[in-house]
């Protein structure tokens, strides 16, 4: 799909001169100077932070555009800019606001709607993506990357027939896209044909072969059919194109788990939960690692933490209540194991539920 760097280069086609000439310390010095508390200056950090999104320092420009919002917060431009750079440095929650407002302020920039459309898609609120690419292609058959994502934003909200439409536009419209290999492949995963799955992931990394979601698609699923030995270089090929990427870490780190490689792991993990500090399961294969390298007091707390984060899983309870009676903390792992009881219990109980409620809707 078309990524904020994409976009970025097509709304950044007028840097600053001096960035433009090669010069872009020198700019970076002249725009610091010029601290006139005037529009002139949210135009002067705004063109700052341009400089700084060239040179990819993103926390930087963050800074530079913000300055410059809290300036001329009316400014459509400068609106986008802010939402583009927290965006491009995976803050997709914190970049809507900026994006509303820039449509709100007027925004001539079409890529505001479908940023904000990508926004909500990485954040699984499904419904509000569909509307704002729905917005964002008007009246327009719209961009491959745009039906793509609808395609599966109304799949997810359990609407087959816009679904198909959106599918059947990019099939009709967009038969060479790198986009549609990803479609069937994710369509043959889902009626257990990995043969044909792995195929067109493959078709679509040659298409397009610098889009890391591509390589994060086949290492996943090589994953999910246990072929960890294949899965590992398509996660290395999405960590070396997307290095802030937390899950491309964590699938990479369990496959040295498996693998036996437990120190290699733990780096792994560490570096997903320095991306994600409440990715659950990253806390808890940091556990299984530590237990594996006989570092098992440095366990306890993220099996502890890992069952915060993941409420009514069984396996942190378990994982905390195994290692405790290896440390001899006999009572607390006794209380671990009545909380594993509990779980169990529980899931019992919402089972006839559950099955009550799978009948009713078969029976439709």
């Amino acid at each position: 799909m078309t990524s904020t760097a994409a976009v970025a280069t097509d709304h950044f086609a007028r840097p600053a001169q001096l960035f433009q000439q090669g010069k872009p310390l020198q700019s970076e010095i002249e725009h610091r100077a010029n601290r006139t508390p005037t529009l002139a200056e949210a135009r002067a950090s705004n063109d700052l932070g341009i400089v700084y999104f060239h040179q990819r320092k993103l926390p930087e420009a963050i800074r530079a555009f913000e300055r410059a919002y809290h300036l001329d917060p009316s400014n459509s431009e400068i609106d986008f800019n802010v939402g583009l750079a927290l965006h491009q440095n995976g803050q997709p929650q914190l970049a809507i606001s900026y994006f509303q407002q820039a449509i709100r302020n007027g925004a001539k920039n079409p890529d505001a709607r479908y940023l904000l459309g990508i926004s909500y898609f990485e954040l699984k609120q499904w419904e509000r993506c569909a509307k704002e690419l729905e917005l964002a292609r008007g009246d327009a058959i719209g961009s491959p990357e745009t039906l793509f994502l609808l395609e599966h934003a109304y799949r997810n909200l359990g609407q087959p027939k816009k679904s198909l439409e959106a599918a059947s536009q990019f099939l009709k419209h967009y038969p060479d896209s790198p986009l549609l290999h990803e479609m069937l492949g994710e369509a043959h995963d889902e009626v257990n044909e990995p043969a044909g799955a792995e195929a067109e992931f493959k078709a679509a990394i040659a298409g397009s072969p610098e889009a890391p979601q591509l390589h994060f698609l086949l290492g996943y699923f090589y994953w999910r059919w246990k072929r960890f030995e294949e899965a590992a270089a398509p996660l290395q090929g999405e960590i070396r194109l997307d290095p802030k990427f937390a899950p491309a870490h964590f699938y990479l780190g369990d496959v040295r788990l498996r693998q036996g490689e437990a120190t290699q792991a733990a780096q792994y993990f560490q570096k997903a939960l320095e991306l994600d500090p409440a990715y659950g399961e990253a806390k808890l294969a940091l556990g299984k690692a530590y237990v594996e390298l006989n570092r098992s007091e440095e366990s306890i707390p993220l099996f502890r933490r890992a069952a915060e984060l993941l409420p009514g899983r069984l396996e942190p309870y378990t994982w905390l209540a195994r290692t405790l009676r290896q440390l001899g903390r006999t009572e607390e792992s006794r209380q671990a194991l009545e909380e594993v009881k509990r779980l169990k219990d529980a899931e019992h109980k919402r089972l006839p539920v559950i099955e009550k409620v799978v009948a009713a809707e078969n029976g439709r």
